[in-house]
């Protein structure tokens, strides 16, 4: 099965100006996905129209502008170049932020599988979303003044940092959708996650993760080329839970180490869950190809690893990416990471 391709933008400048250059060249599909996606014009924009809603906005834009004055910078840039109101472009970047919306369930995506041994040091990903998305992503080149130089996939009128990415300090990560219960307004997950493209080790991903206030949560897998090592950092508005990967390990859309915090777990996250620690726990190879497998398994019909939108599960993965620390090397796989490997775009880290 061959996904649509990804858009390429190459960007550089001030934060302005690297946000104005993904605007423009993603106007096409900010317009699209904003016109069509039903949790924003049905769910996001009708509470921020009441006077609850506008008060939320206006303390999520004051806290995240006081913490993140260059990340507001970068939106308006989104925002003119996109020619999209601001208002729109800030709301979706708060998407994580309004789950908590009356009827305001969306599709939860993405799954991680990690290997690390003596043989391998490998960060598998499935970026799942909105199937109103496929075509519409885009891989971000960028080269920010004074910041390091970093390469993300972008969703359409989104900062950089909610899928998957690298920078030039050899800091490569994916991110997991998680959904807690107890949002709150505070700093929002797109800005955490925007932030950790700048990160220039573990210990300072670790630190722009974990800042006091946050807003809701995601559940990141970070690796470090120079240091050889992979994390499994799982946030929550209000904890957090750090764990060195060793061996082989799984994540989908719910959190498995903080289990105290109540969540929602949808039924595809745990099948995924179970289906990759039962390809793993039988001996799969426990090199890339094995990483490839369990990413790309559809042996449950009505949830697979490897989605494809349906009434039960309305997900689908977009991509497949795998980084390869020892090679310094990202593969990025647009059709079926083992049917259709030919279909892949490769970067050196």
């Amino acid at each position: 099965m061959q996904l649509k391709p990804l858009v390429h933008c190459d960007a550089a400048g001030s934060h302005y100006e690297i946000g104005f250059a993904m605007g423009r060249c993603m106007a096409e599909q900010i317009h699209q996905f904003l016109n069509e996606y039903t949790f924003f014009q049905q769910n996001i924009l009708p509470y921020h129209r009441t006077v609850v809603g506008q008060s939320r906005y206006q303390q999520l834009l004051e806290i995240n502008r006081d913490r993140y004055p260059e990340y507001l910078v970068e939106l308006e840039g989104l925002s003119q170049g996109a020619e999209r109101p601001f208002e729109d472009i800030f709301l979706i970047n708060m998407r994580g932020e309004y789950q908590d919306c009356p009827e305001a369930p969306d599709a939860r995506g993405c799954s991680d599988c990690v290997i690390v041994t003596e043989e391998a040091a490998l960060i598998g990903h499935n970026e799942d979303g909105s199937p109103l998305l496929e075509g519409r992503l885009a891989l971000v080149r960028a080269r920010v003044e004074g910041k390091p130089a970093f390469t993300a996939l972008a969703y359409p009128g989104f900062l950089c940092g909610n899928a998957f990415g690298f920078n030039s300090q050899g800091i490569c990560f994916s991110v997991d959708n998680v959904h807690p219960k107890n949002h709150r307004v505070g700093v929002s997950r797109q800005f955490l996650a925007r932030s950790l493209l700048e990160a220039s080790s573990l210990q300072d991903a670790i630190a722009k993760l974990t800042v006091p206030g946050r807003a809701s949560g995601f559940s990141y897998t970070i690796g470090s080329i120079a240091e050889r090592r992979v994390i499994q950092i799982e946030v929550a508005p209000e904890s957090h839970h750090i764990r060195e990967i060793q061996g082989f390990s799984f994540h989908a859309n719910h959190y498995q180490e903080l289990t105290e915090v109540d969540q929602v777990i949808e039924p595809s996250s745990q099948m995924r869950v179970e289906r990759a620690n039962s390809l793993l726990q039988d001996n799969l190879s426990l090199k890339a190809k094995g990483i490839l497998t369990v990413l790309g398994d559809r042996a449950n019909d009505q949830y697979p690893i490897h989605r494809k939108a349906t009434q039960r599960d309305p997900a689908t993965t977009f991509c497949t990416s795998l980084f390869d620390l020892d090679a310094r090397l990202l593969q990025i796989y647009t059709g079926h990471p083992i049917d259709d490997p030919e279909e892949c775009i490769s970067f050196q880290l």
